[in-house]
């Protein structure tokens, strides 16, 4: 039986006669009405679930949902809650740069397979790196999945076997040869504890940035770092402190950073020392609260800052060689690459080296594995001759 329209207009209740409740809403720019259905007395059950479903679609899905535009934002709107700010900029971008222009304007049920096929094959898609590529594929992926799961589309066609990452160039890392150099040279730097840090644990430059006396633990049998902040870029750059004016006399803003307590697995992680990373902080000297001060009075660095004084270790060591003996300037999270490569080298299971690293889905991991064999292949050429 039909009980009527709500008396707010939201929809209709009737019972089926298989005695389950229906509650039925037309949305606007869908064809057919969304159905909720529950088992109990009176149909409240049902209407639960659509104040549910409205409540995880951002609570005006009745507007929203009816291009790929709107439920982008929709699900955009989830990421920024559930990922670091760094991961959900990257998504922000990727949506707004690659996949609304080419997709925005149509509706989320009238988007098929040929269409995310004719996205990855547009000129500005195929330009970018496989890595890119795969950021695109886990936004649309994650847009039509979470939109099939919202009643929002049908189906998702951005699952698709054709459309599945063909993974790229295994990561860059250095060489056993140019550790051992780095390692040598970096304590008479002044700046080489940056890299010798990074190196020596793995940690994430906005890690490392965020890293306070008391997250180390270097007494004990089992010393560790307590990894659980970041610092990341503002979401508000306009906060940043002022510049002085450019020759067009305008007012720029330097981009401001925070602490975020929180990493890119959504979880505090422990990772374990060496003695060479406890002697290595037992070394440094405490001016402050962070391990890596700021700068001009900062408390703490920031990403960028991190990276320039890095650099210039590897920079100021290449001037002491030899030209054939150069080693390449590789960006702070290389030595990420690098640790992650020798953990696997040196025995270390796949899932051991995923909690050192903090990484959500050992997918991520698994790359390191393909750097691993080749540089054991390298050293079976190299004992051959």
């Amino acid at each position: 039986m039909y009980t009527g329209k709500n008396p707010n207009g939201e929809g209709s209740l009737r019972q089926r006669k298989d005695g389950r409740w229906e509650y039925r809403v037309k949305i606007e720019g869908r064809k057919t009405p969304l159905s909720f259905y529950s088992k109990d007395k009176d149909g409240r059950g049902a209407k639960k679930k659509y104040r549910e479903w409205l409540k995880e679609t951002g609570g005006d899905a009745l507007e929203q949902v009816k291009t790929v535009k709107a439920w982008a934002e929709v699900w955009l709107r989830t990421k920024k809650v559930n990922v670091v700010y760094g991961t959900y900029a990257n998504y922000e971008r990727y949506v707004n740069d690659f996949i609304l222009p080419v997709l925005g304007s149509m509706k989320m049920d009238a988007v098929r397979p040929y269409h995310i096929a004719n996205l990855y094959t547009s000129e500005k898609v195929s330009r970018l790196s496989s890595s890119a590529k795969n950021e695109i594929r886990v936004c649309l992926n994650g847009i039509f999945k979470s939109g099939k799961k919202n009643r929002i589309c049908r189906e998702n066609p951005a699952e698709d076997e054709h459309f599945q990452h063909t993974p790229g160039k295994p990561p860059k890392v250095h060489s056993l040869e140019d550790i051992r150099t780095i390692l040598e040279y970096a304590p008479t730097h002044k700046w080489g504890a940056y890299i010798l840090a990074a190196l020596l644990t793995g940690l994430r430059t906005e890690e490392l940035c965020g890293l306070m006396w008391s997250d180390l633990f270097l007494e004990g049998e089992t010393p560790y770092i307590r990894v659980h902040q970041v610092i990341v870029k503002a979401e508000n750059p306009g906060q940043g402190a002022l510049i002085k004016p450019d020759k067009n006399k305008q007012i720029k803003r330097r981009r401001k950073y925070e602490l975020r307590d929180t990493t890119k697995s959504k979880k505090e992680r422990i990772v374990a020392l060496t003695q060479e990373g406890v002697n290595l902080f037992l070394s440094l000297p405490k001016s402050g609260l962070y391990v890596f001060p700021g700068i001009d009075g900062a408390p703490h660095l920031t990403p960028p800052q991190f990276a320039r004084r890095y650099e210039s270790v590897l920079r100021d060591l290449n001037k002491t060689l030899d030209k054939e003996n150069q080693i390449p300037v590789l960006s702070p999270h290389k030595a990420r690459h690098t640790y992650a490569t020798y953990l696997l080298g040196g025995g270390a299971t796949i899932r051991a080296v995923q909690e050192q690293l903090g990484h959500a889905k050992i997918s991520t991991t698994q790359i390191y594995t393909h750097v691993d064999l080749e540089a054991r292949k390298n050293n079976v050429i190299k004992l051959a001759y």
